[in-house]
């Protein structure tokens, strides 16, 4: 795979590279080493016509015009097996699939929408397979499931539209919290329509994980504010 190889020369030099994102330890922004106009020219040419159709009642569908795009590895040795649940700065994602060959489990769990009162349910799992792509909402709450075994890249276009985040639609829905389930910790001013799917939990972003399960070895709740518990 050409660009896995790419990436992994440039991981074999000294040149300097960033995080990808807050999330991820480990990964290259591949608009950094010469390929952000191959990512824009995917973005013209595909994830936006694709976008506008799927996305045609959604307030940026026709207005894509960015993106932070970026490489990433699971493999599964160490603590980059899997990627906790989150949301994406993103409209639209692109999640294409690297490979490498031989690697099993990793599935892209995906959960609801963000703000939504089933944000945390179980909606479906997308098998990755070498040269297989999805596409969707950055708000759907989604992660990645533990691989297994060997290692996988995943290029990640997060496509964001200029327009659409100066609105203040976009401001009042990303300035807001998801609510809580009922008996949890209220984030927002309601109750989730039904206690959360485990699955759909979030050591990094829930309040209220604990409620539910432990944390997982080596992870610990988010730090909280004055007069905190």
């Amino acid at each position: 795979n050409g660009m896995y190889r790419q990436v992994d020369a440039y991981e074999a030099t000294p040149l300097p590279r960033r995080r990808p994102n807050t999330m991820n330890r480990g990964g290259l922004i591949v608009n950094e080493i010469g390929l952000e106009p191959l990512m824009d020219l995917l973005l013209r040419r595909l994830i936006a016509p694709l976008a506008a159709h799927l996305y045609s009642a959604e307030p940026f569908a026709a207005s894509l015009d960015h993106h932070h795009s970026f490489v990433v590895a699971y493999r599964h040795r160490g603590d980059e097996c899997g990627l906790d649940m989150h949301h994406d700065a993103s409209e639209a994602t692109l999640n294409v699939c690297l490979g490498r060959e031989g690697f099993t489990g990793g599935g892209l769990r995906f959960c609801g929408r963000f703000g939504g009162e089933a944000h945390r349910r179980n909606v479906a799992v997308a098998d990755h397979a070498v040269g297989r792509a999805t596409l969707h909402l950055g708000r759907q709450r989604h992660g990645a499931d533990d691989i297994v075994t060997g290692e996988r890249y995943n290029l990640i276009l997060w496509n964001k539209s200029s327009h659409h985040r100066l609105s203040k639609d976009f401001l009042a829905k990303y300035r807001s919290r998801p609510p809580a389930a009922p008996g949890g910790e209220a984030a927002s001013g309601g109750e989730e329509a039904a206690p959360p799917d485990l699955a759909c939990l979030s050591y990094t972003h829930d309040d209220d994980y604990e409620n539910y399960k432990p944390y997982p070895p080596g992870k610990k709740p988010k730090p909280r504010g004055p007069g905190g518990g």
